[in-house]
């Protein structure tokens, strides 16, 4: 028979560096209004991205109706420049569209959520 081994506690801080809840104090927490703007400019980033993806995705059968050559004219193998472009430009614009949003969500939230060791070279004195 094994015996009991107590759980470890190696890692955590001391019980005095613990509030009533079991929180960290020195864990570091957002408030409420940084939240808010932060999902404040993330809004109006997602509907700027929106705005685009749609007008993109409905330039496709606009130029079909608007220009004889969009879906008449021949390319490589036959194909129109139309069913290029619904085939493989879309896909292409729909990964560059999601890479850009998630970068750009990424560096938003980097830039105004996080704790001062998050701290800008500018506040910390390292800027040239």
């Amino acid at each position: 028979m094994v015996p009991a081994v107590p759980p470890s506690d190696a890692g955590s801080p001391p019980p005095e560096d613990r509030d009533p809840a079991g929180f960290e104090l020195t864990d570091e927490y957002d408030m409420p209004a940084e939240v808010d703007a932060t999902f404040r400019t993330l809004r109006r980033a997602a509907f700027g991205y929106f705005a685009l993806f749609v007008v993109v995705v409905a330039a496709v059968p606009g130029l079909t109706l608007a220009l004889d050559w969009w879906s008449q004219g021949r390319l490589v193998g036959g194909m129109s420049p139309s069913f290029v472009m619904a085939a493989f430009g879309l896909y292409v614009f729909f990964f560059v569209l999601a890479v850009a949003a998630a970068t750009l969500a990424n560096a938003v939230e980097d830039r105004m959520l996080g704790g001062p060791e998050r701290d800008h070279p500018e506040q910390r004195g390292d800027a040239p």
